[in-house]
């Protein structure tokens, strides 16, 4: 019998492999039982030692003896023909496969749930670590993920003076800087709103640079004592953890001293991110815009105030006589001229004062500007601005807007008016992607997120709103013009009543334009005539229909609430209503007038009287025609196609509705499906089947 047989025969290979097996699973156990109880790492060096001796003991220790029944003995003891080694040899191979079984388990258990866990550890390991990225445990750095090398946020400065009253000069010069900033071309920079979240955040470094899609952060503080200011900053590449610059700046407090360290950061910024600054750059800096140094923290002060999430009068007043001051102090700050030209625009727009003087002071104001510095991006924008709100020439203010973005490419303010004058405008596509555009340099902005869902439930494009607005109130759950989005989503696109008045039921009412259109129509919708008149004697809803800009408006759905519970004569009175308001306009913009006598046709339409409801609908077209403002001019369209189907004029108005139904500046076909006020219209078949939604028979499953 050779070597290897004999082997065989006193199972010495069988012991061996059971040895091996068991252990490395020793090793496992003795792995994570060194961790668990917290040992040193010889612990485990010294297991290892012991396992590597006792192997060969082993091996000689199976050659030498066998196991019998009655115990260990010498094999040359044992008679061959009363040998148990094949009995033995079968024990073995159970226990081999028994411990290999086992081992199999845990390797399973190991890859698929340790290692996750590890990885995970590492990742948070690494986010606690300011600027420490570990490619391996995070799996991709910002580069690997799509993200810009030339993108940076630039976070709140700190307010090292600790006086709560600094706090608008601190802001003020890092919105300056950013403005600066966003001059350069080839550079992403994250917009106020977006960074000014992580004011006194506990967040790390890399955590913020992946939520903002950030490659380049730079943070700093600002403190002022007496006559002195000093500004430290300094500048951090996510991606390798290397600082690229810092800086201590400590001077005399004056305008010009203030301007030269936001100019020098900028151009350090540049320099690390870009490389050499380009002439068209070092063009872009600029000058000082004053050498005052109280006009520029009265201004700072006003555009604090104007820069408030809210969009009311109130901030607008507030601001005012702040810059107002600024340009007292200096009567050649044209970025001080610019701010007040939009102050008055914006509170002529919202309705608070829609006089000649406010407009003839907004012009005043915005002249001085040109006068002054007729080439940079901040006086393009307020001329912008000022044919948007004033002069309601869309065409002029797109024009205007496009020249600003492309004298500072980063700035999201303006791109987001470009995209809100772009589907005045009719480019309603081209408005999607602008939004868009502004919403990767400012992410966190919600204004910017709200209008882009307005702007595609405009559109009718009611999945997307669903989708999106869904999303966002994940994020935002205090965003009342997102809730109300995601009411009319289920409206409009399934027909779902039931589940939008669950969603309705949840929001706080409010004075708004959102909140008025979801809490008029859900009731129609409903049926529920008793609701709708509840709805309009809320206060929030008496606010802001007598605010401005839908005068008559709870009159109108008052009359036509009584006119379909059948109560006519009650329904007259609030139609004649409607009818005084709208021939007392007086003073009030081309826009509001337009919208006045949209409702007065259908007033007039409701009293029977055809030709004044037919005419009286066409000058308000008139007025506001589709090819100067696609955004209010559609909704006079839609109006007119409404009167008339209402005064008889069904074929025109079939064909009206065939044009556009769920398209851009068109009806729904769940709204023709469920409104009420066509009612009179369902006794034609080409209208029941044009209404028919073309998910309806899913929707009814």
């Amino acid at each position: 019998m050779s070597f290897f047989q004999e082997l065989k025969r006193r199972n010495v290979i069988r012991v061996g492999i059971a040895y091996g097996v068991a252990s490395w699973l020793l090793l496992q156990l003795a792995d994570v039982l060194i961790d668990l109880l917290g040992l040193s790492e010889v612990a485990g060096k010294y297991i290892v030692l012991f396992l590597v001796i006792g192997f060969i003991p082993a091996l000689i220790f199976a050659w030498a003896f066998e196991m019998t029944p009655e115990g260990l003995k010498r094999e040359k003891d044992v008679d061959p023909s009363q040998s148990m080694a094949p009995q033995t040899g079968k024990k073995l191979d159970r226990v081999i496969i028994g411990v290999l079984v086992v081992a199999l388990g845990y390797f399973i258990y190991e890859s698929r749930f340790t290692t996750g866990k590890e990885a995970e550890s590492a990742s948070e390991a690494a986010l606690a670590q300011p600027g420490n990225v570990d490619q391996q445990s995070i799996g991709q750095t910002p580069v690997d993920s799509g993200i810009s090398k030339n993108s940076i946020a630039v976070l709140p400065f700190a307010n090292r003076s600790n006086q709560e009253g600094d706090l608008f000069f601190t802001d003020g010069i890092h919105d300056d800087l950013l403005t600066q900033l966003a001059k350069i071309k080839d550079l992403k920079v994250i917009s106020r709103t977006s960074v000014m979240e992580y004011r006194d955040t506990t967040k790390k470094i890399p955590q913020i640079a992946e939520e903002l899609g950030v490659s380049k952060i730079l943070e700093g503080g600002i403190q002022r004592a007496g006559k002195r200011i000093r500004i430290n900053a300094q500048l951090i590449d996510v991606t390798t953890d290397e600082h690229l610059w810092a800086e201590t700046f400590d001077r005399e407090m004056t305008a010009e001293n203030i301007f030269d360290i936001q100019s020098e950061i900028t151009r350090q910024i540049v320099t690390a991110v870009k490389g050499e600054l380009s002439a068209a750059d070092q063009q872009s800096l600029g000058e000082a815009p004053t050498g005052n140094l109280q006009a520029y923290e009265a201004y700072l002060r006003a555009r604090a105030a104007t820069l408030r999430a809210d969009y009311s009068k109130d901030k607008y007043l507030e601001a005012q006589p702040w810059v107002e001051r600024a340009t007292q102090l200096d009567p050649q700050f044209a970025e001080a001229w610019a701010l007040l030209a939009e102050i008055h625009s914006q509170l002529f727009w919202i309705g608070y004062d829609t006089s000649e003087q406010r407009k003839a002071d907004a012009r005043t104001a915005l002249d001085k500007a040109v006068a002054l510095k007729p080439d940079t991006p901040i006086v393009i924008a307020a001329q912008a601005d000022h044919q948007y709100r004033f002069e309601n020439n869309y065409a002029a203010a797109l024009a205007l807007y496009r020249q600003a973005h492309q004298m500072a490419p980063g700035d999201a303010r303006i791109l987001l008016y470009t995209a809100i004058t772009q589907r005045r405008y009719g480019q309603w596509t081209g408005s999607i992607e602008t939004f868009e555009q502004a919403r990767q340099l400012d992410p966190a902005n919600l204004f910017i997120v709200t209008q882009l869902v307005d702007t595609l439930s405009l559109m009718n494009e009611w999945k997307r709103v669903d989708v999106l607005a869904s999303d966002w109130v994940i994020r935002y759950p205090e965003s009342r013009d997102l809730r109300a989005s995601q009411v009319s989503a289920k409206m409009n696109r399934n027909g779902d009543l039931k589940l939008a008045r669950e969603l309705f039921d949840l929001l706080p009412p409010w004075n708004a334009n959102t909140y008025f259109r979801v809490a008029t129509a859900l009731p129609m919708w409903e049926r529920d005539y008793d609701a709708l008149l509840e709805v309009m004697d809320m206060s929030e809803i008496v606010n802001y229909t007598d605010f401005g800009g839908d005068l008559g408006a709870k009159e109108l759905k008052r009359g036509v609430a009584h006119y379909l519970k059948g109560e006519k004569e009650t329904a007259r009175s609030y139609f004649d209503q409607v009818l005084k308001i709208q021939q007392s306009t007086g003073d009030a913009s081309p826009i509001e007038v337009a919208f006045g006598l949209g409702r007065a046709a259908q007033a007039y339409a409701y009293l029977g009287e055809s030709e004044r409801a037919l005419s009286v609908s066409r000058k308000a077209m008139e007025m506001l025609p589709l090819e100067n403002d696609r955004l209010f001019g559609s909704n006079l369209e839609r109006n007119h196609t409404w009167v008339l189907a209402m005064t008889g004029n069904r074929d025109e108005a079939l064909e009206r509705l065939a044009a556009n139904i769920d398209g851009i500046e068109g009806y729904s076909r769940w709204e023709l499906y469920l409104d009420p006020e066509w009612d009179f219209f369902r006794d034609d078949a080409r209208f029941v089947e044009l209404a028919r939604p073309l998910n309806l028979n899913e929707a009814q499953k």
